[in-house]
């Protein structure tokens, strides 16, 4: 500045001067006679040891600190500043005049923090760190004004872009780094212990405030939670608390529950304490939900917390807290009439839209608690399923209690419930005379009206205008309770004519073949209803028949396999249909003659040729178990398909694609690669030989049920290994030789296994035992060894026909060309006696000899008169007759002569005259 003055102007100094000068401010005023108070300056003055005992010029050093920083803090200044905080704190217990300067620089620091350059924010990252957490610091140890200051300072610096500084080469910190320095500070974690130890209301509400601002983000959440902040924040919904405050704490443990770790969350809180509070508060806002709307929001927030806990930690002690038990009973309100309830008269619930929502996350509370034994058992006793059940009623027969289109919501909500429940509840189910309630709503459904659904819930896609919403979670809640295992069930089901109603469902409301998601799930439930009706029980089948079911299904064999992969559904309904037949036809052996009368195992066979690798199982596993029936094997011999042309073929074809998937070794044309074990794979080779326990299987025996050669094997032993056709290729005769050894050689690889594992465990058999296993693998061995040889003989009777096949083709190349070398020589000939006179004479007279010399000689009687034949002076060779055939020279023997005159002028033309 002046001459003489050593002090060195501070980059506050600096930026001041300047604001000044774009305020109108003297420039005078810019250059005061002593320097201008810095973050250092005030530090140095506090640690000196000459003044660090003055705390009258400490509080006029910080009041002037914070009167030249009141537009921010320089990202350089922040380690000083960390210590200025730092000395303040263990001043403020001996000195209580800290206080007033401490809160004005915590409230600067709410301000964006100035940048000279835009590496700074990376440079200085670790500065604003360690500020945010000597902030935190001092929360611990100030008192409630600090308190207070330092937590609205926070939530500003999170939330409050900032405006623009006054000198155009300083920048603020932008928003987004702010908030990524407060979660990498954990912060959030400091604010939440303080905030379960301060007593202060004011403090604990400003607290509150900030932890609810910061819980918006998932690494702030799991700061709060690892001091147990979830714990902290249920238990503070206990205190005297106003509707306000109470709603902000909601807010937060929803926060914390939601974006924070979820298992660590429920667990906190997963105790009988915060559970009876969260019972309390929830019986609570239920009695006073008449007061205001914004009651019952509320109270629909902490019944979706419940959910949340109830989701994520499933030892949530709700049943032990009696909470569950208030649960059910609101959940089935008034749906179930309760006497001796006190606290059900002042609920009642209305048509507006937190009440209807609140029914909503109830039927899905209880969807949550489906998996807890104990809480089934609850809702056993609360007769949840009833309630449930007044809701499977037809829709035009519903009361006022809510609007059309809000009991359609909730109609097809508390049966996407009882898809879960009422399997587990079978007792309750029985109860509710659950079949004819169903069975009475899909009449309705399949009757045609004036009722079109609204379509408007997730559950209500597609049936916008029609009845197929609850047509299709009608067929999903009588799935579910015909494949939960109860007999029972199913019999009540075919007792009250549910096998005729599904029949027709699938020949007239279902049977459109529009490629539609929802229509093709409808598809597959019914048919999987009907597999699971008829399964094991001889009368069903017969009356599946007898009611057109096969003629119902056949249809589906009938899909076009490029279907199967477009994503809607087909595979599904194809392996439904498979699955239909192998329950309700398969062992009855009226239901198998209509099957063969419809075609179906040719259909069967056409899609075992050209289905998935995935479904190849299931579709062979039909047409094996109906071999049995000596009829079908007749219509399986008959079988040709596009590609294949017997079922031989495909048999040897699926043999190989099995055996590639699998590596087994082959050789050359599918020969067998090695004799001791022809069958095994890469991966049991791989595998080994282990000791295995008793009661579990080996990998040999394992590989029975594992792929298709045991079927196949089977397939082929019923048809006879020696009626296979002439035509058969020579290397599907070598594949079979294989498949009629399989028997055998899987026996052999299990007695191979057992020495193995007798080996490995030290275990040696007795005498005869081991001469009879060793006799075993060489028979195997031996047998092997045939079955190569008879592949090596059938490949050399397939060389000696192709050499055979090669040499008549040959005799037909030289025939050919023998032929054409004796068609020149002719023409030759004829061109010689056509163009010489005298060699067409000779000709004759060759002729006419070799016909003399054929002739018998024979004398003509006395009396009678001889007529010859021959014409005389007849100079042709041909014989003649009453018609003349000219035969032209061939192209192909003229075309070289006449190649030199094709240059030549064209001659004129003739005229003809008569």
């Amino acid at each position: 500045c002046f001459p003489g003055n050593k002090q060195k102007i501070t980059s506050n100094s600096i930026w001041l001067s300047r604001a000044h000068e774009t305020t109108g401010v003297m420039a005078m005023a810019t250059l005061p006679d002593k320097p201008m108070m810095t973050v250092q300056r005030v530090v140095g003055l506090m640690t000196h040891r000459h003044s660090e005992g003055m705390i009258e010029r400490h509080l006029k050093a910080l009041k002037a600190l914070v009167k030249n920083s009141r537009q921010g803090f320089l990202l350089s200044d922040l380690v000083e500043l960390s210590k200025l905080f730092t000395l303040c704190c263990e001043r403020l217990s001996t000195s209580p005049e800290y206080e007033q300067p401490v809160c004005r620089l915590v409230k600067l620091c709410s301000l964006p923090f100035l940048m000279q350059r835009a590496s700074d924010e990376n440079t200085y990252a670790p500065s604003v760190i360690e500020l945010l957490s000597t902030l935190g610091k001092l929360l611990e140890v100030g008192t409630s004004p600090i308190q207070i200051q330092v937590a609205e300072s926070i939530s500003i610096f999170f939330t409050d872009p900032g405006g623009q500084p006054l000198l155009e080469d300083l920048q603020l910190t932008k928003l987004s780094y702010n908030a990524a320095i407060v979660e990498r500070s954990a912060v959030a974690g400091k604010l939440m212990q303080v905030y379960g130890i301060v007593e202060d209301a004011s403090v604990k509400n400003t607290l509150l405030n900030t932890l609810h601002i910061l819980s918006s983000t998932i690494t702030n959440c799991n700061h709060m939670l690892t001091v147990g902040g979830a714990r902290l924040v249920c238990e503070s919904l206990a205190n005297d608390i106003t509707h306000k405050e109470l709603t902000v704490t909601v807010e937060l443990l929803w926060n914390l529950l939601e974006n924070g770790s979820k298992i660590q969350a429920s667990s906190q809180v997963s105790n009988l304490k915060c559970m009876r509070i969260l019972r309390s508060v929830f019986s609570n806002l239920m009695v006073r939900a008449y007061a205001s709307v914004q009651v019952r929001q509320l109270r629909n927030d902490v019944l979706v917390i419940c959910n949340l806990i109830a989701a994520n930690c499933l030892d949530a002690p709700f049943v032990e807290s009696e909470f569950l038990m208030d649960l059910c009973i609101f959940a089935t309100h008034p749906e179930v009439s309760r006497t001796g309830k006190d606290i059900l008269r002042t609920v009642k619930l209305t048509q507006e839209h937190e009440d209807f929502e609140l029914k909503r996350l109830f039927i899905c509370l209880l969807v949550t608690f489906s998996n807890d034994p104990a809480a089934l058992r609850v809702m056993s006793e609360c007769m949840v399923l009833l309630g449930l059940f007044s809701y499977v009623i037809p829709n035009d027969k519903a009361g006022p209690e809510w609007t059309a289109a809000q009991f359609e919501e909730l109609q097809l909500l508390a049966l996407s419930c009882l898809c879960n429940l009422a399997p587990l509840r079978i007792e309750d189910y029985t109860v509710c005379q659950g079949n004819t309630r169903l069975l009475i709503l899909l009449e309705w459904c399949i009757r045609h009206g004036d009722f079109g659904g609204h379509g408007n819930s997730f559950h209500g896609k597609g049936g916008r205008g029609n009845r197929m919403a609850q047509l299709r979670y009608v067929l999903r809640l009588i799935l579910n309770m015909c494949t939960s295992g109860n007999d029972i069930i199913r019999q009540d089901f075919t007792d009250q004519g549910a096998t005729s109603l599904f029949i027709g469902l699938l020949t007239s409301q279902l049977r459109h073949d529009k490629d539609d998601a929802i229509l093709i799930e409808m598809k597959t439930d019914t048919v999987i209803i009907l597999s699971s009706l008829c399964e094991h029980d001889l009368h069903r089948k017969e009356l599946f028949c007898s009611t057109g079911g096969i003629q119902a299904i056949v249809p589906f064999l009938r899909m076009d396999t490029r279907k199967l992969s477009c994503g809607l559904g087909h595979h599904r309904l194809l392996l439904a249909a498979v699955d239909c037949i192998w329950c309700a036809i398969v062992g009855s052996s009226l239901a198998e003659e209509i099957l063969l009368e419809n075609e179906g195992i040719f259909l069967l066979l056409d899609l075992l040729e050209c289905c998935p690798d995935n479904m190849k199982n299931q579709v062979l596993g039909v047409i094996t178990d109906m071999s049995e029936n000596p009829k079908t094997i007749q219509h399986i011999l008959q079988w040709q398909g596009k590609k294949c042309t017997s079922p031989w073929s495909l048999i040897a074809k699926l043999w190989k694609e099995e055996e590639e998937d699998m590596q087994v070794p082959r050789e050359y044309m599918n020969t067998l690669a090695e004799t001791q074990l022809p069958l095994m794979g890469a991966q049991q080779t791989s595998e080994g030989t282990t000791p295995q326990l008793a009661s579990q299987p080996s990998p040999a025996v394992n590989d029975v049920s594992d792929n298709l050669r045991a079927k196949l094997y089977v397939m082929c032993n019923r048809l006879g290994f020696h009626a296979y056709p002439g035509d058969l290729s020579n290397e599907d005769k070598i594949t079979l030789c294989i498949v009629e050894k399989y028997l055998d050689f899987k026996e052999g690889e299990v007695w191979y296994e057992v020495a193995g594992e007798l080996a490995q465990e030290g275990m040696r058999p007795i005498t005869p035992d081991q001469e009879c296993i060793q006799e075993i693998l060489q028979t195997t061995e031996r047998k092997a060894e045939e079955v190569l040889k008879k592949q090596h003989e059938l490949i050399d009777q397939q060389q000696e026909m192709d050499l055979l096949e090669e040499q008549e083709y040959y005799t037909q190349i030289q025939e050919y060309h023998q032929s054409e070398e004796q068609a020149r020589i002719k023409f030759e000939q004829l061109l010689i006696r056509t163009s010489n006179y005298q060699a067409l004479k000779t000709a004759k007279e060759e002729q006419e000899t070799a016909i003399e010399s054929t002739r018998t000689s024979s004398m003509v009687r006395i009396g009678e008169r001889f007529h010859s034949t021959t014409i005389p002076s007849l100079n042709t060779t041909a014989f003649s007759g009453r018609h003349l055939t000219v035969e032209t020279t061939p192209m192909k023997l003229t075309d070289k002569y006449l190649d030199k005159y094709k240059q030549c002028k064209q001659p004129p033309e003739l005229e003809v005259t008569n």
